[in-house]
């Protein structure tokens, strides 16, 4: 498949009901593929994945939803949940080698390290959806889950915290509402030429 910017940007829409088939995990794989070279500080890469992919690990991740989010994902055949790891750091040997070895990051307070991780998993997340659309699959990103209850049910063991899921797989069109609204440029943006 050919990528377009209608495919990723203006032509795509987020879903809310779906049907098909789970992906595959060579289908997985390819989307991570393409995601894997967004950009993030000093390349840490704090992304981390859970593909719920089975109709137990579904309604698993449904029951950690709230309110109208338990419907929306018991639909999806396929959802990827997206976290970020507070120890991104320990991988900087390899993912950095340039750096100076240990990092200064593991003296950094937890609150630095979330807040950097986290920004940096949001730009890999950004890439995660653009990469799902590229490759012809449909995207329903979705916060509004219990935080607790998914890292009990999917993040066990590690140092990863929950951030957001994506619903995958092929979307219900007939389910879309006329897209909303964005804002103009001069409404979100400044250029500032004056320093």
């Amino acid at each position: 498949m050919e990528f377009s910017k209608e495919s990723i940007f203006t032509e795509a829409r987020s879903h809310k009901r779906f049907s098909g088939n789970a992906l595959t995990e060579k289908e997985l794989k390819a989307i991570y593929e393409l995601m894997k070279y967004s950009p993030t500080a000093n390349n840490s890469c704090p992304l981390r994945i859970v593909f719920a992919n089975s109709k137990r690990a579904i309604q698993i991740l449904a029951d950690c939803a709230l309110d109208f989010n338990k419907d929306k994902t018991r639909t999806a055949p396929t959802a990827a949940i997206l976290g970020y790891d507070m120890n991104f750091f320990e991988q900087f040997k390899y993912l950095a080698p340039h750096m100076k070895q240990p990092t200064a990051h593991a003296s950094w307070p937890e609150e630095r390290l979330k807040e950097y991780a986290l920004a940096n998993a949001n730009i890999q997340t950004g890439f995660f959806i653009a990469a799902t659309r590229s490759l012809g699959y449909d995207c329903g990103p979705l916060g509004g889950f219990n935080q607790e209850a998914v890292e009990f049910n999917f993040f066990s063991g590690t140092h990863w915290k929950f951030n957001s899921v994506v619903l995958l797989g092929q979307g219900d069109h007939l389910e879309l509402r006329p897209r909303a609204p964005r804002l103009d440029f001069s409404d979100a943006c400044q250029v500032r030429s004056d320093h």
